[in-house]
């Protein structure tokens, strides 16, 4: 399957919805313009032609055409033929890429308060031709007809949040008749295992043992598809603890690091500098003097010495 990838946010915007039957003889007009049009034929075939590609869109089957392209039907409907449509817009061109091909277990990194921004390389993924399950995109598309049919300022939100629904679940479509490939799966065991005991102490040999899989493989695995590899990832892990516990407790680092399964405190101090750039103290008092952190401080964070002998492995 071929999909679209969008850069996300802003998330696509709300421009029309619409259904009808089309009886046979009639033909998708020709035009260029800058909205993309979303098209799920459930009941006979739509004859659609964009730039140079021809589709057959029979029922059940679903096609995205794009902003700027010219298209237009090739062919008249041989059969009444049911639709349904829905324009949006999009700041930013999609890119093409194919469905195996999606980093759907890749990190993202979450935002913080020192950010003013959202944090860039988030995507979200359509089919550009596909069949799908019309049993879950159709009551959308339903209730987004209906909607429009009767819109004014009280439900104009929710016709929007019909939108988010309907990509979310054509995304859904997207992840869920993809195979991956056994790298993949490797990669997605070996995080859910380290989901699971990130407290604990790292150890790549239990890893291996859990897996039945070299340490070596493994690493690439997950470094290939989830970008980070599995020391990486569990520090990664442990660092995001870290940080909720700075903002929503008064707990001092010791018990801190202790509770994200590090045994040295100054260890945690060197990981928190390295990865944001300042000390878990000074992150704590930025979020005191924002209101967004509960009282409470370290002693002196000098005199950073050994890793934990937990994370040497």
């Amino acid at each position: 399957m071929l999909c679209l990838e969008f850069a996300i946010p802003p998330l696509p915007q709300f421009v029309t919805v619409g259904h009808a039957v089309w009886p046979a003889g009639d033909r998708h007009f020709a035009r260029t313009f800058g909205v993309y049009d979303l098209l799920l034929v459930t009941r006979g075939t739509l004859y659609m032609t964009e730039q140079d590609t021809e589709y057959a869109i029979g029922a059940g089957d679903l096609l995205v055409l794009e902003a700027g392209r010219p298209h237009t039907g090739h062919r008249p409907c041989v059969e009444d033929t049911e639709i349904y449509w829905v324009h949006f817009i999009h700041g930013s061109p999609p890119a093409q890429i194919r469905q195996e091909d999606i980093p759907w277990s890749s990190l993202l990194d979450k935002g913080t308060v020192e950010d003013l921004l959202p944090r860039p390389e988030q995507r979200m993924y359509i089919p550009k031709f596909a069949a799908v399950d019309t049993g879950v995109l159709e009551p959308i598309l339903q209730s987004m007809n209906e909607l429009h049919s009767r819109l004014n300022t009280e439900n104009a939100l929710q016709l929007h949040l019909l939108l988010c629904e309907l990509l979310a679940a054509l995304q859904a479509e997207c992840a869920r008749t993809s195979v991956p490939e056994p790298s993949v799966r490797l990669a997605r065991a070996a995080a859910a295992y380290l989901d699971g005991h990130w407290r604990e102490s790292f150890d790549l040999a239990v890893l291996e043992e859990e897996l039945h899989f070299q340490a070596d493989y493994i690493s690439r695995c997950m470094k290939r598809h989830i970008g980070k590899t599995p020391l990486q990832y569990v520090l990664h892990l442990r660092l995001e603890e870290a940080k909720k516990l700075l903002s929503g407790t008064v707990l001092g680092l010791a018990e801190i690091a202790e509770r994200v399964g590090i045994r040295d405190p100054n260890y945690l101090t060197r990981l928190f500098t390295a990865k944001l750039g300042i000390t878990p103290g000074a992150y704590r008092r930025r979020l005191r003097r924002e209101g967004e952190a509960p009282a409470g401080d370290f002693p002196s964070e000098a005199g950073q010495s050994a890793d934990s002998p937990s994370d040497r492995k």
